[in-house]
């Protein structure tokens, strides 16, 4: 990709941000109890994927940005995915509990 030369500078600066981004994020699953871990490492995935972009981006690589991208497309939708069937699974256990 031809970036100009500032696009890539911003982009080094949201590469910083995103690695203290997941090393945030690696920090709280390791404190997590086991029952919260599952949601903690889709954040971690969102995490990973913007490092993704955004290294793709510094580097001027569209392949690794195109593929940061996908990576967050998918991450976006799983997590949607689990948004949507949450409601379904608090009343299936609360019939269960009832």
């Amino acid at each position: 990709m031809d970036f100009p030369e500032i696009i890539r500078w911003i982009f080094a600066g949201l590469t910083l941000l995103a690695l203290a981004g997941l090393v945030r994020e690696f920090r709280r699953l390791r404190r997590t109890e086991p029952a919260g871990r599952p949601a903690r490492r889709w954040d971690v995935a969102d995490q990973c994927a913007g490092l993704v972009t955004a290294v793709g981006g510094a580097l001027g690589s569209a392949y690794l940005f195109g593929a940061g991208l996908a990576l967050t497309a998918v991450v976006l939708g799983a997590g949607a995915a689990r948004a949507a069937r949450a409601p379904r699974r608090r009343r299936t256990a609360e019939r269960a509990a009832a």
